[in-house]
């Protein structure tokens, strides 16, 4: 099987309900990003982020996996496909994505303050100050913030050097490291990008399926099909 490779960002889960920093009444209008964000903002006011994303779980679990979730999932009839992620919810899991890799940490799960090796599944979607890990330190969002190195980019980049095809989904390619992938793309794969709203500068290369992520996977599989013939 040829090795699809889809690299997504918020605009991937926009069309399932879920809220983004970025968007017209999205979260930067009520949050400063650095106050929820950012390293430290968990240094000076841990409570504030351990309600604000008990807060995005809740959201996450009342929201479902959109169109384009679920055909990405069923592409992997046809391709081997693996998902590079920056969101952290788990609707690429819930409709039914087998490998999916999370490069910012994952809302269904937490994390050791002090000892980032040790992560927990969260049983209880409602965090609280006072909850511990087995060494005895405040428990944190498994989530990756401002000031912080972003581990998963070490497995991400091989995956993307084998990509017979690379495709972005709703993200803006403008948050690094994670924006910089696509240049660890064989020169051989082609580059697609659905956005409804794609940057005005591209590699020429990339293809671009100005449409939403629903619209956009599906006109995905047609092209990907037209290669195949």
């Amino acid at each position: 099987m040829k090795k699809l490779v889809i690299l997504s960002g918020a605009g991937m889960s926009a069309e399932s309900g879920l809220r983004t920093f970025r968007d017209m009444n999205g979260l930067w209008e009520e949050y400063d990003v650095m106050e929820v964000a950012s390293i430290e903002a968990w240094h000076r006011n841990p409570d504030l982020l351990i309600r604000f994303y008990n807060d995005r779980r809740k959201q996450m679990i009342e929201s479902k996996p959109n169109r384009g979730h679920i055909l990405l999932a069923e592409l992997e009839k046809n391709y081997d496909v693996q998902i590079i992620t920056q969101n952290v919810d788990d609707l690429h899991e819930r409709a039914g994505s087998t490998n999916v890799l999370h490069l910012h940490g994952e809302l269904t799960k937490a994390r050791s303050s002090v000892d980032p090796s040790l992560v927990y599944t969260l049983v209880d979607p409602v965090m609280k100050m006072g909850d511990k890990c087995e060494k005895g330190s405040q428990l944190r969002p498994h989530i990756v913030w401002f000031g912080e190195a972003v581990p998963a980019m070490d497995d991400a980049i091989p995956i993307v050097e084998s990509a017979d095809y690379l495709c972005v989904i709703g993200t803006s390619l403008n948050v690094y490291p994670a924006a910089g992938l696509i240049n660890y793309a064989p020169a051989s794969a082609p580059l697609f990008l659905i956005d409804p709203n794609p940057p005005a500068s591209l590699p020429r290369r990339v293809q671009v399926i100005a449409k939403g992520a629903g619209e956009g996977v599906a006109e995905l599989m047609n092209r990907l099909n037209a290669l195949r013939k």
